[in-house]
């Protein structure tokens, strides 16, 4: 007899380790198992990755049989605001035209790319992430071998500004995710995204840079008016007091986890089950 509700298998994979989280939903949800599993790459790119995700799914029971939601790292996904155009009239145009845009900044390597956009307001720009179309082919391959279904792939950036979305509304703010060796840094104005960008970080270097790249960010936006707030999701980060709080003010993004993980304690897992 099959459960009403079947297990859910989360999921997030980055550079250098795996974050896998089992848990039973209903009218009482709970953890069953946790685990993180370190990666060593011996090569650039997804690849090494998804080869010990295969080998830990089919190893481990455990994480077998479930309905698997994924989260991907930053550094697995490309993202892009794509100007608004009135002369797009159709799906199969609009896609035409992002692939352009794409194709101008990263040349052929994005011919194999599927691109996800986000749905905004008539006249605002389209934000656009990337990934490559062998990496989702070969995920779902992975969790089909293990008896699972994938029912979501998306892009670590998606839960966690979802988190604030209400929050933030019409408000000018920037948008900060760290992740261990990536910054995304995102500006907003009046609710609508009007840069994004991602680079590589050392360590947790980070928070004594991070005033300057905001500045140098909203010099290259042209803005005679910048925005103060910066929110920021980084939940294995120490929260320590940061560089330039006299001319920023900065709030920590707290996520919200599932199955009753808490607090720093669970931390690392907040990329697969909150923020």
């Amino acid at each position: 007899m099959s459960r009403l509700w079947p297990d859910q298998l989360s999921l997030a994979i980055t550079p250098d380790r795996i974050v896998l989280v089992r848990g039973r939903s209903g009218f009482r949800s709970r953890l069953i198992t946790k685990a993180i599993v370190p990666v060593t790459a011996t090569e650039v790119g997804w690849k090494p990755v998804l080869a010990a995700l295969a080998k830990v799914l089919k190893a481990d029971p455990q994480w077998q049989k479930a309905a698997t939601s994924v989260v991907l790292s930053n550094s697995f996904v490309r993202y892009q605001l794509v100007p608004w155009s009135d002369e797009i009239h159709s799906p199969e145009e609009r896609e035409a035209y992002i692939r352009q845009s794409f194709s101008q900044v990263y040349g052929d390597l994005s011919a194999t790319w599927i691109y996800v956009v986000s749905e905004v307001a008539r006249g605002a720009a389209w934000v656009v992430c990337a990934i490559d179309r062998d990496l989702l082919s070969a995920l779902e391959d992975v969790v089909t071998q293990a008896g699972s279904t994938l029912v979501s792939v998306v892009p670590h950036v998606m839960p966690a500004f979802n988190s604030v979305r209400r929050v933030i509304k019409q408000k000018d703010c920037w948008f900060v995710q760290i992740e261990k060796d990536k910054m995304l840094l995102a500006l907003i104005t009046g609710g609508h995204w009007q840069s994004i960008s991602s680079r590589q970080i050392a360590g947790e270097r980070w928070q004594h840079e991070l005033p300057l790249l905001l500045d140098r960010e909203w010099r290259l936006n042209g803005m005679s008016q910048v925005p103060r707030e910066v929110i920021i999701s980084a939940p294995e980060a120490h929260q320590a007091a940061l560089d330039g709080e006299g001319k920023w003010v900065f709030h920590w993004l707290r996520p919200v986890l599932r199955y009753g993980l808490v607090g720093r304690i669970d931390a690392p897992y907040a990329i697969a089950v909150g923020a």
